[in-house]
C-alpha cells in the first residue's frame, strides 16, 4: 500500500510548485499527487540536446523512463514523445532530448513509480544517473552544471548526517500494513523525517541564497507541515531572511514555502468547535460548515480530491457507504472537495468521470489552501469527527481505521 503523506514529500523533493508566467501554451492534467502540465510550444528553440544515460539495479526490464522540462517557469509534461523516454534494458537506458527552452531544469521518474528526481544539465553535455530500485529519491545524478553540484552537495551532507535516511522512505513506500516491521518502520521513518529538516536547516543556515536553496527551502516547508510541529517550522522560517525581497514575489518556491511558515490560520486542535468557512456545492449553492451545529447530529468532515487517483484508491469506501445506508438520521456527511476549482468548476460537475456520493460535497473555489491549512488536513483521505454541538471530537488520516474510529467517536 502506498501511503499518502510519505509519497506527497518524496514528490516535494522533486516537483515544483504551480504554474507561473509561460509564453507557451498549456494544458492542464491531473495526475496521483502532483500537477503536471501538457506542452503545446509555440516556437521550439534550437538547442543541442542533452543525453541522460541511467545505469539502475532492481529496476525491471522494459520500465519506462520519462522526463519533463521547466519552460516559463512550468515544469511541463511531455507527453509521449519518444524523444524524452527510453525503456530500460539490461539494467540500462538512454534519452537524447533536444531542450524546448534555455531552462536547464528537469525531472526524470521511472512511470509505475510515484515521485520524480529533480535534475539540472546544460544543452550539449552528459548526464549520468545510477541507483537502486525504481524510487528515484535513491537515484544519484552526475554532470557539470553548477547547479546540479550544488544539489550535490546538499545530498551529500544529507548521506553523510542520515545515511540510511533515503532508503527508509523507500522501504516505507512499499511496505504493506500487514508487515509485521510497518508500525516501527513508520515511527523511524518519521524520526527521520524530524531529524532530515534539523540538518538541512544546519546546512542551509551556511548556504548563499540560489535557486537550488529555494527549491531545498520549499521542500522542508511542505515536510514540516507534515510534521506539525511549530518549534521546527519557527527553525525553517529563519531561512526566509536570506531571500532577496524580489524573489518573495516572483519565485514560486519562495512564495508557498511562506505560505507554509508564516500561515494565516494554526491548524484547529481537538476540543475546538469547527472554524467557518464558505462553501459551494456542485449546483454552485453557498454553504457554511457550521450550518451542521445544533441539528441533533454527528458529522463525518472527510478532505479528499476527487482527481488525485491515489487519494481515492485509498478512501475507505466500505465503511462511507456503510455509515450512510445505516445511519444517515443519525450522523451528517459530507467531503470538502479539495480541487483546485478549475476541476470543481469543470472537471468535478461530471458524476461520471470522477464519481458522485449519495452525501454533501463541497468546494471552497479557493484552491483549498485557507481550509486545509486551518484544519491541517493532508493531502489524501483525511477524517475528522464532530460532535452535535459542532466540537471536534477526534481526526483519523487515510492511515487509521476509518470504521473503528466512527465506532470509538460517534454513540450510534
Amino acid at each position: 500500500m502506498r501511503k499518502s503523506g510519505i509519497s506527497l514529500l518524496l514528490m516535494l523533493f522533486a516537483v515544483a510548485g504551480w504554474a507561473q508566467e509561460s509564453k507557451t501554451k498549456l494544458t492542464q492534467v491531473r495526475s496521483e499527487r502532483k500537477w503536471v502540465l501538457e506542452s503545446k510550444p509555440e516556437k521550439k528553440e534550437s538547442l543541442s540536446p542533452i543525453i541522460i544515460e541511467g545505469t539502475l539495479e532492481g529496476v525491471p526490464e522494459g520500465t519506462v523512463i520519462a522526463m519533463t522540462e521547466r519552460v516559463g517557469g512550468t515544469m511541463i509534461f511531455l507527453g509521449k514523445q519518444t524523444e524524452s523516454q527510453d525503456t530500460v534494458k539490461n539494467g540500462k537506458f538512454r534519452i537524447a532530448y533536444k531542450p524546448q527552452s534555455k531552462s536547464d531544469e528537469f525531472m526524470i521518474r521511472a512511470l509505475n513509480s510515484h515521485s520524480s528526481l529533480r535534475f539540472y544539465a546544460s544543452p550539449g553535455t552528459t548526464t549520468t544517473i545510477t541507483g537502486n530500485g525504481a524510487e528515484e529519491v535513491t537515484w544519484y545524478v552526475k554532470n557539470d552544471n553548477p547547479k546540479q553540484k550544488e544539489e550535490n552537495e546538499y545530498r551529500a551532507y544529507m548521506d553523510e548526517k542520515l545515511p540510511d535516511y533515503y532508503d527508509l522512505r523507500d522501504r516505507y513506500m512499499k511496505i504493506s500494513k500487514d508487515d509485521k516491521d510497518y508500525y516501527t518502520v513508520k515511527k523511524k521513518a518519521r524520526e527521520n523525517d524530524s531529524l532530515y529538516v534539523e540538518y538541512m536547516v544546519e546546512f542551509m543556515q551556511n548556504r548563499e541564497y540560489s535557486s537550488v536553496y529555494a527549491n531545498k527551502l520549499f521542500a522542508i516547508s511542505r515536510l514540516q507541515l507534515y510534521l506539525k510541529n511549530k518549534s521546527l517550522r519557527e527553525k525553517v522560517a529563519k531561512l526566509l531572511a536570506k531571500v532577496p525581497k524580489d524573489e518573495e514575489k516572483n519565485n514560486q518556491f519562495i512564495i508557498d514555502a511562506k505560505k507554509d511558515l508564516l500561515p494565516k490560520y494554526e491548524p484547529i486542535k481537538i476540543g475546538e468547535k469547527l472554524h467557518d468557512f464558505v462553501l459551494y456545492d456542485h449546483l454552485d449553492k453557498e454553504h457554511h460548515l457550521t450550518e451542521f451545529n445544533g441539528n441533533g447530529k454527528y458529522l463525518l468532515l472527510e478532505f479528499n480530491s476527487r482527481t488525485c487517483v491515489g487519494c481515492m484508491e485509498r478512501r475507505q469506501y466500505d465503511a462511507l457507504n456503510t455509515l450512510y445506508k445505516n445511519h444517515s438520521d443519525k450522523v451528517d456527511m459530507l467531503m470538502v472537495n479539495c480541487d483546485a476549482k478549475y476541476y470543481w468548476d469543470i472537471e468535478c460537475k461530471e458524476p461520471n468521470k470522477y464519481g458522485r456520493d449519495p452525501w454533501n460535497e463541497w468546494n471552497d473555489k479557493k484552491d483549498a489552501e485557507d481550509i486545509m491549512q486551518r484544519y491541517g488536513a493532508e493531502l489524501g483521505p483525511c477524517y475528522f469527527f464532530v460532535d452535535k454541538d459542532g466540537t471536534i471530537l477526534g481526526r483519523i488520516s487515510d492511515q487509521g481505521n476509518l470504521q473503528e474510529a466512527i465506532n470509538r467517536y460517534f454513540k450510534l
